[in-house]
């Protein structure tokens, strides 16, 4: 029996259960060097990838009450977050589709057959529509569809508080009960600026798989630093 079945009928039957906080790691767990190094190869600069990875995480660890995720999701979307811009390589317009078949047909991404889908499945639905829950592309029967559509909606959050050619913000993050709150600080606030990061489309997801409202402010610099 393949070791990725192993693990999935280990969760599906909740074999520590008295154990609520519990990592199940196989020596061919995602290498987040490995791909970062893949990407690279691919991108060159990584460093939208880079600042999605902490944004990302951050919102995991913040949100963590509502999605109830395990770490081993929250590896998952950290490397969603490498190489969820890997198809830009090839062509920027399509790139979420064409990243998706680049990470299921390269040899030398070094990943499981399970892994490989998560990671094109969340490359590929990082923007634009998402499809309706069980009609996914590209996961198969043993794969967690309602833990992978909450990663998706914590990759897509990630995604949208950061741009590669306008200026990338400084965020501050607050959570009270099911309100979700964030404030983008940037020196230059023009109206561009305001449409792409509080654009609401893009928080629609979390809002539907985590219960909860997002509001987004953009802010000017130099009012925090009349503050201070």
């Amino acid at each position: 029996m393949p070791i990725e079945t192993i693990f999935s009928l280990m969760r599906r039957k909740s074999l520590y259960q008295s154990f609520p906080e519990h990592v199940i790691l196989s020596p061919n767990t995602m290498d987040l060097g490995d791909i970062g190094r893949w990407v690279v190869k691919h991108l060159g600069d990584i460093g939208h990838e880079q600042r999605v990875l902490r944004i990302s995480s951050t919102l995991f660890d913040l949100t963590r009450e509502l999605h109830g995720l395990s770490y081993s999701a929250r590896r998952i979307l950290r490397a969603a977050a490498l190489v969820h811009d890997v198809g830009r390589s090839i062509d920027k317009e399509h790139h979420p589709m064409v990243g998706a078949g680049m990470i299921l047909r390269s040899r030398s991404l070094r990943l499981s057959d399970s892994d490989r889908r998560v990671l094109a499945f969340l490359t590929h639905y990082h923007r634009d529509e998402v499809p309706a829950f069980g009609d996914e592309e590209i996961l198969d029967e043993g794969h967690d569809r309602e833990e992978l559509r909450k990663i998706l909606a914590l990759l897509r959050t990630a995604d949208a508080l950061d741009s590669r050619s306008l200026e990338s913000p400084r965020l501050v993050f607050g959570l009270k009960r099911k309100r979700l709150k964030i404030t983008c600080w940037l020196q230059d606030v023009t109206g561009k600026v305001r449409r792409v990061y509080e654009r609401r489309r893009k928080f629609r997801l979390l809002e539907e798989e985590l219960g909860c409202a997002v509001e987004v402010d953009v802010k000017a610099a130099e009012a925090l630093q009349l503050v201070a």
